[in-house]
């Protein structure tokens, strides 16, 4: 699960093989460490059946486990076009770099820690050597500055 805006990874489980389980297990993850900041608006994937039912009636609709979690969630789901693979290029990225470089670390979640807050990345601040987490955190500011306002307010005796 990687965030589109700041390439952090907020959620990943390694499988011998994909399933729905597995697919809703990561969302899931990811939803639930961060929904105290931000809830996850949108979710998009290819058209792989761990996301998508193939089979579907006349207006396109079909009983989907991932599909079924997301509307649950409140997470609009939505498709990458066929053989069109820019659309999820930055997650295509991220795999490439999990290849390239997973058996250097133990684990999976020290590879993680690597790639998330040491790691600067090259399509965000690259003269400040920003990484993943700093460009999430930082954007995210608003949202906790907020939330915090919010709370604060109803805590005050008036």
């Amino acid at each position: 699960m990687l965030d589109d805006h700041s390439r952090i990874v907020l959620a990943a489980k390694e499988c011998e093989q994909r399933s729905v389980g597995d697919a809703i297990a990561v969302l899931n993850e990811a939803y639930e460490r961060y929904k105290h900041i931000r809830r996850i608006g949108e979710v998009i994937t290819d058209h792989g059946a761990e996301f998508y039912a193939s089979k579907r009636d006349k207006k396109g609709k079909a009983k989907h486990r991932f599909e079924e979690f997301c509307r649950a969630k409140g997470i609009k789901y939505v498709l990458c076009k066929y053989n069109h693979p820019q659309s999820n290029g930055k997650i295509e990225k991220w795999i490439h770099t999990y290849k390239r470089f997973r058996e250097e670390f133990s684990s999976l979640e020290e590879f993680l820690n690597w790639y998330n807050h040491i790691r600067p990345h090259m399509s965000l601040d690259w003269r400040k050597l920003e990484t993943p987490a700093e460009r999430f955190y930082a954007s995210l500011q608003p949202f906790i500055l907020g939330k915090f306002m919010s709370w604060a307010e109803k805590e005050v005796p008036t």
